[in-house]
């Protein structure tokens, strides 16, 4: 089976999976669908530089990965809050009675939150995980455990 054969069998299976994981990115569903669709075409033009075919999953994920984050800058806008709307912030309270896990997640820094996203959401191996962040694998679980510790800690609180 080539490269291309691979491939699209690989994204024809994981697509739901592909999408979720750009979704955890983009917060948006649309977004999220346009970041799979462009990496799937990514991939495709690029699938002549994949050299071993067992690292198929990890090289679409961080085409994934890189494709979010490109889209996610691309969009960055500031928002101006005219002075008359502030009395509506002053009035609101912290009740975080309402927040879920995955709330608690996105409130992690990134380089703990796309860890521990690919651990639990995504099944992935430490390994397959140093692979798709280019981090060492001690990088890794450090970084794992101390995103679990933080999001006990900040769940304990709440």
């Amino acid at each position: 089976m080539s490269n291309r054969q691979l491939l699209e069998k690989f994204i024809t299976e994981n697509l739901d999976n592909a999408y979720r994981f750009a979704y955890s990115y983009t917060k948006n569903s649309q977004a999220a669908e346009d970041v799979v669709s462009e990496s799937v075409i990514k991939a495709l033009s690029a699938i002549d530089t994949l050299k071993n075919k067992e690292f198929l999953k990890t090289w679409f994920y961080r085409i994934i990965i890189n494709t979010a984050i490109s889209r996610i800058r691309s969009e960055q806008k500031i928002i101006y809050i005219d002075s008359k709307d502030t009395d509506i912030y002053e009035k609101t309270f912290d009740d975080y009675s309402h927040i879920t896990l995955n709330e608690f997640i996105e409130k992690l820094d990134e380089k703990y939150k796309i860890v521990i996203i690919l651990r639990y959401f995504e099944d992935m191996t430490l390994e397959e995980i140093s692979k798709v962040t280019g981090e060492n694998l001690s990088t890794v679980k450090s970084r794992l455990y101390r995103g679990l510790k933080i999001l006990k800690t900040e769940m304990e609180e709440d």
